[in-house]
């Protein structure tokens, strides 16, 4: 049994002895090897021991010893020496600085790896991989960590599933909330942010206590490894079933059908049915504007609402950036509807869609040549 665990059992009864006493009474509580702790009583003493002088949470009363242990002449308190070997009963006293350490304790036990919900370990273990991987390089404990990591590896695609302002920003918390939290378990003595671009993507500047970063990076690994789940197999029947529907699925064509559409890779690439169009500087004008209208389709945006939506107001009109994103020609009529105020960035696009637009096929310009996707 772990110090923790046998902390866990003695303070236990500590908190069920307390909840027996009248409000505004002091408690006394005595321990012995039958008082269902399973805890022997000599660990037991060693536990209030720490309580006493290190938490400040109970009072040691006395612990009595049987008399043929200890000559009388020289009868010693087990508490002045740490030998308890011969204990049998120890009774303390608690009061209302008890009641304040075990509200204190329980936040301290929440805040454990092993006590941590999944995600927040995600959260956690991301930001700490980071630091482990800049210690090894920089040699120095005072960090400067990317708030949004570029290009993002894919580490944990629950904590980013898709790329778009909303997602950067809600990621970027993540990351934020990991660093503060190694800072109130004393991991960090030291987080702050540090924005050094236009957009609000910069550092967290962090100071690492190496010591009880490398003991909780191990901790946290393993929390990870033991609770990460199992990835699923796929039957060899099922894979036949889905492959057969796929194939009935194609062949299938009406008027819905799609003919085209627009990705917006991670790595920032503008595909259409896979053939790149454009790929934006990360974080420029025109990435974090497309990254709004991709996660906002078929419907008419403002100018405003995406400047409120970057943080920022815009230095190029939205004709301007729809062609900087290779929109031009065919691809900027047909996936775009554009004004100098407001903008509709339509995706996907039907069979039905073409046939309105009089459009038989999307003729790409790029580079000075023309690829022909046919439908």
């Amino acid at each position: 049994m772990t110090y923790e665990e046998k902390l866990q059992k003695v303070v236990l009864k500590l908190k069920e002895e307390r909840e027996l006493t009248r409000k505004g009474h002091k408690t006394k509580v005595v321990f012995n090897d039958q008082s269902f702790t399973k805890v022997r009583i000599r660990e037991v003493c060693k536990v209030l021991l720490k309580l006493q002088d290190d938490e400040k949470a109970v009072t040691i009363l006395d612990a009595l010893q049987p008399l043929e242990t200890v000559p009388t002449e020289q009868i010693i308190n087990p508490t002045d020496t740490d030998d308890y070997e011969f204990v049998e009963e120890i009774t303390v006293e608690i009061d209302e600085k008890f009641d304040q350490w075990y509200e204190t304790y329980l936040i301290r036990e929440k805040s454990k790896p092993e006590n941590l919900e999944w995600f927040n370990i995600l959260k956690i273990l991301d930001i700490c991989s980071d630091i482990n991987q800049q210690l090894q390089i920089t040699k120095n404990t005072t960090l400067l960590i990317p708030s949004f990591p570029y290009p993002y590896l894919g580490r944990f695609l629950e904590l980013f599933p898709t790329d778009n302002i909303g997602t950067r920003k809600i990621y970027q918390q993540h990351r934020i909330e990991a660093a503060q939290y190694l800072q109130k378990e004393g991991i960090a003595s030291e987080v702050s942010y540090k924005d050094a671009s236009g957009f609000g993507y910069g550092n967290i500047a962090i100071t690492i206590n190496i010591v009880k970063f490398n003991d909780f990076f191990v901790k946290i690994n393993q929390e990870f490894e033991k609770r990460k789940p199992q990835p699923n197999k796929i039957e060899e029947n099922d894979l036949k079933l889905h492959t057969e529907l796929d194939g009935q699925k194609t062949e299938e064509k009406n008027d819905d059908e799609e003919m085209y559409r627009i990705i917006y890779t991670k790595q920032r690439q503008v595909l259409m049915n896979n053939a790149q169009i454009s790929k934006p500087d990360f974080n420029s004008e025109n990435d974090l504007v497309f990254s709004f209208l991709y996660d906002n389709p078929n419907r008419r945006i403002t100018r405003e609402e995406i400047e409120k939506a970057i943080g920022d107001k815009l230095t190029k009109t939205l004709h301007k950036i729809v062609e900087n994103l290779g929109f031009e020609g065919d691809t900027k009529e047909v996936f775009f509807s554009v004004s100098k105020d407001a903008i509709e960035f339509r995706n996907p696009i039907t069979k039905k869609d073409l046939e309105e637009m009089k459009k038989p096929l999307i003729k790409l310009v790029k580079g000075g040549g023309k690829l022909i996707i046919p439908h």
